[in-house]
């Protein structure tokens, strides 16, 4: 609301500027064409802003693309982590399992051995509370050498039958030992590569814990960007809006300029219909190398300058364009520079001409490009003259008198 307000307290002073100054009708379109150029660059400036904007979310987007692939990267070490732990436990339990087995067999091999050395001792114990004679007398007793032979050949197989089973214990002992010992010390490398993974499993956690959160700020700082890229459009918009309502008032002031110029001029003007003649002064000059740029300026000057002035009338102005390009007293040597000259063209120098130009070429009549190649081919009613006036305004001033217009090759009409 306080932006349109402005803009109305705005336009009201321009047009109470036009109002007072149709008399010097470019302070009106010079005043307006200086807040359209502080309007255009504030737009470029908040162009800028935004692209810098622009620019900041994008790199936030690309941080945070680029946490979201590490994010990614470090759940998949952690689930391969997970796997490699849950294996080693399943290798862990299998050594357990192994090792309670051995000391199983450990047990029972000691109980067998046990049973051995008992049954050892009772047959020692026998033998050394019943000591058995000598050969000779086992042979007096069995009354048989063959079976004094056998009773002493088994007491001797008896005693190396118990030898050779203590050497099977010790020997099993030994292996279930060395086995059990072996299976512990791959559990004890099982249970420190474990503790290793387990560690690393924490490490890969703590990161990604770490990195989702940094994540939750990028995304509050992504939306903060994204709030001042909307605010910076919504700018851009508003002042883009605020530019189209100046050059439309700029077009409506230029407009009431132009209806309030040929008011005047056709006030000047009285009954004139374009055929006053005085007389003629018919020369044919030079032909003037002349592009489509510089016919359509010549014509739409004609045009401003003598719309209501007849054939005779519009090549008279086409005439004096051209005779300065000849005329060795002006600086000008083409037809562009003769029409932009400084102060000469009261249509220039109101903006009329421009506006035309630009926008309403529509407007200028076919005769006014008849006039202005003719001109261009060297054709003059006017002789060499170099300016011209409104002779109803001046009627005192000697010339050449073609329509509304007076001809005279000085400024002064000194010399007609």
């Amino acid at each position: 609301m306080r932006r349109r307000k402005i803009r109305k307290i705005g336009y009201g002073f321009l047009s109470l500027l036009l109002m007072c100054s149709l008399g010097m009708p470019s302070f009106a379109t010079e005043h307006i064409d200086d807040q359209i150029d502080e309007q255009e660059d504030r737009i470029e400036q908040t162009e800028k802003e935004l692209t810098e904007a622009e620019q900041k979310q994008k790199r936030l987007e690309d941080a945070k693309r680029d946490m979201e692939n590490y994010l990614s990267g470090l759940n998949k070490q952690y689930n391969n982590i997970s796997a490699q732990i849950q294996d080693l436990e399943e290798q862990i339990g299998d050594k357990e399992a192994e090792i309670q087995q051995t000391q199983k067999e450990l047990e029972e091999a000691q109980a067998v051995a046990d049973k051995q050395y008992e049954d050892m001792k009772s047959r020692i114990q026998y033998m050394y509370e019943n000591p058995q004679a000598g050969f000779f007398e086992l042979l007096l007793v069995e009354g048989s050498f063959a079976q004094a032979l056998t009773r002493a050949t088994n007491t001797a197989g008896l005693v190396q039958y118990d030898s050779q089973k203590m050497e099977e214990y010790i020997a099993t002992r030994d292996a279930i030992e060395e086995k059990e010992w072996k299976l512990e010390g791959e559990k004890e490398a099982l249970d420190q590569l474990h503790a290793q993974v387990v560690e690393k499993q924490k490490e890969v956690e703590a990161l990604a814990n770490s990195t989702r959160q940094n994540i939750s700020k990028q995304l509050g700082a992504i939306a903060s960007a994204q709030a001042e890229v909307d605010g910076k459009e919504d700018t851009l918009a508003n002042q883009k809006a605020v530019l189209d309502d100046l050059i439309r008032e700029k077009k409506r002031i230029e407009a009431e300029i132009e209806a309030a110029k040929l008011k005047e001029i056709n006030a000047s003007l009285g009954e004139v219909t374009g055929e006053q003649v005085s007389g003629q002064e018919n020369t044919q000059y030079g032909g003037y190398a002349a592009s489509e740029e510089e016919v359509t300026a010549l014509a739409v000057l004609i045009h401003c300058e003598a719309a209501n002035q007849g054939a005779a009338g519009q090549l008279a102005v086409g005439a004096v364009v051209m005779n300065r390009i000849r005329d060795p007293r002006f600086g000008q040597n083409d037809i562009m520079s003769v029409i932009r000259a400084s102060g000469q063209f009261s249509p220039v120098t109101s903006g009329r001409f421009d506006l035309v130009l630009n926008e309403a070429l529509d407007t200028v009549s076919g005769s006014c490009y008849d006039a202005a190649r003719r001109a261009i081919a060297g054709e003059s009613n006017v002789g060499n003259r170099v300016f011209f006036r409104t002779h109803n305004n001046n009627p005192a001033l000697s010339g050449l008198i073609i329509g509304a217009h007076i001809f005279s090759y000085t400024w002064n009409y000194s010399t007609p």
